[in-house]
């Protein structure tokens, strides 16, 4: 570690447990905490203890996991960045690290927000956070649903019954949380506001509009390319040599965004005027299918970025005009 006066703690984050390294009067201190109220009570007493009222933490992005532990860090003042763990695994290999256990990583974590300083972490509004649940609850019991009908397929006759009663029950509660968000988006107008907008492009529907609002905060962001790169939508261009010459999608972003776009970019390229001219241009180039279904995912989240920055429905004939 290099030795700096700023005091960061890093975090690598499990189900049940957070391994934390604290950077500290040029020291490593390395404590477990449980991963749930109590164990971010007992952290943040152990930092009264040190009389540390305010520092950098620093932890990975991997799923609802660390959740709770930005947000209380965050509520106490402290700073917090949550980085794509693919920055944190390819700042491992450029330190050449050999040890892959939970402690080590903790350390890797606090070295590289000591050194890299990443951005800081803003929490999503409340009311977003509130949509964001119950959108993400809907996606758990959806896949759910999906496993049930597909065992009822091969099951024998005996359970048929019981999985029948399942995927009934799955279903009304995927219609009460789907009341539970036209309620929700009733109480608070602009986000309301928002996902009719968004459902004035030809290719989204209420659901994906309700996807992207509870994923995106499109007002954070000065560009649609930025929305873009936080979906991991941005190419990511290959080419070594004439052996090696590719573009794909990045996928260095939130995995819900561009799992939420790939049906919606398929009918936008036959129904979204500006989207299918899109992609016949890119047919035409010789981009192969999935290719242009991901560029169209691209160019779909542009669109929705310009609908809603200017507060105005989509419109064709204005984007061709441009």
């Amino acid at each position: 570690m290099s030795n700096n006066s700023k005091i960061i703690l890093g975090i690598d984050v499990a189900k049940l447990k957070l391994d934390v390294a604290l950077v500290f009067n040029q020291r490593v201190i390395s404590k477990q905490f449980a991963n749930s109220p109590a164990g971010f009570k007992l952290l943040s007493a152990w930092l009264k203890s040190l009389d540390i009222k305010e520092m950098h933490a620093c932890l990975e992005a991997t799923g609802t996991y660390g959740d709770g532990i930005a947000y209380f860090l965050h509520q106490a003042g402290h700073q917090v960045s949550v980085v794509n763990p693919f920055r944190i695994k390819g700042y491992a290999r450029s330190k050449l690290a050999r040890n892959k256990t939970d402690k080590a990583d903790a350390r890797l974590i606090a070295d590289f927000c000591l050194t890299q300083e990443p951005v800081q972490w803003l929490p999503p509004s409340t009311q977003v956070q509130h949509l964001q649940a119950l959108v993400r609850r809907i996606e758990v019991l959806q896949e759910m649903l999906l496993m049930e009908r597909n065992r009822f397929d091969v099951s024998p006759q005996q359970t048929q019954a019981s999985i029948k009663r399942m995927m009934t029950t799955f279903e009304q509660e995927i219609k009460e949380l789907e009341k539970q968000i036209k309620e929700h988006l009733g109480n608070h107008p602009d986000l309301k506001e928002q996902s009719e907008l968004l459902q004035t492009i030809p290719g989204i529907g209420e659901k994906t509009a309700n996807l992207l609002l509870s994923e995106v905060e499109f007002e954070c962001y000065d560009s649609a390319r930025q929305v873009a790169a936080q979906a991991g939508l941005t190419p990511k261009k290959s080419q070594s040599g004439t052996s090696l010459n590719s573009t794909n999608l990045s996928k260095l972003g939130n995995r819900r965004i561009r799992k939420g776009l790939y049906f919606p970019a398929i009918v936008a390229a036959q129904y979204n005027e500006i989207v299918k001219e899109f992609a016949r241009r890119l047919a035409e180039n010789g981009k192969t299918s999935m290719q242009i279904i991901c560029a169209s995912m691209r160019k779909l989240l542009h669109i929705a970025f310009g609908v809603l920055k200017n507060k105005c429905p989509f419109d064709a004939n204005l984007a061709f005009s441009r």
